[in-house]
């Protein structure tokens, strides 16, 4: 609600921003009036840290240039992303991925196999065609000793009109009500894990000390920082 003038002088002279999206800067994509302001005056200072995999970082950069806010893409950390890149590390040729058309596509661009019937590694994103026989399938594949990666903890985000959208953690959630998970066959890439926030820290060239974490999740954004 402050103008830039009005901002308390610790945020204006800090040495960079590690913001979040979803909820923070946008409602379902659509960029707060108020957080376009920030980061357009900000855009050298701050890198977008976000939980977020249902978009990658060209649709970020779409949304952002289209109120004339220009970021690189090392700028924008996502989740999801970050999670495809963990899943093509391990290098298996026996992958699956859960997640919306849009990530899967991107996945698929990447060179990873979207659909496997008997995985070596799952990577679970926000999937929003989420089904009872990919739950069987995901469960059995898990009790069989596959890999999980996890985008991102989050139960829900925020949406318009005050609505609540469900979360990747959501879906986890539904597995581990099914499947016991030991400590070595999962991953959580996204916040509250240190994994984004150091990125963002090396981007910006700067000690996590020096930064300032704007967030509107307790859970992830603020426990994380």
């Amino acid at each position: 609600t402050h103008t830039l003038q009005e901002m308390p002088r610790g945020l204006t002279d800090a040495a960079g921003f590690l913001v979040d999206w979803d909820g923070c800067c946008a409602i379902d994509n659509q960029l707060v009036p108020s957080a376009a302001l920030f980061l357009k005056a900000m855009q050298t200072k701050a890198v977008i840290v976000s939980n977020n995999s249902s978009n990658g970082v060209e649709d970020f950069q779409r949304i952002l240039l289209k109120a004339g806010i220009e970021m690189h893409r090392e700028q924008i950390i996502l989740a999801g992303v970050e999670a495809l890149g963990r899943e093509m590390e391990i290098g298996s040729a026996s992958t699956w991925v859960l997640a919306n058309p849009r990530m899967r596509l991107l996945a698929r661009r990447l060179g990873l196999s979207i659909e496997c019937e008997v995985p070596d590694v799952i990577a679970l994103l926000r999937d929003t065609l989420f089904t009872y026989q990919r739950l069987e399938k995901a469960i059995n594949a898990l009790a069989g000793g596959a890999r999980l990666i996890v985008s991102n903890p989050d139960m829900t985000h925020p949406g318009c009109d005050g609505r609540l959208r469900p979360e990747t953690g959501a879906l986890l959630a539904a597995i581990r009500a099914c499947v016991t998970l030991a400590d070595t066959q999962i991953q959580i890439i996204g916040k509250p894990g240190a994994d984004l926030f150091l990125k963002g820290c090396k981007v910006l060239g700067q000690p996590p000390a020096s930064l300032i974490m704007i967030g509107d999740n307790r859970a992830t954004d603020i426990a994380g920082a």
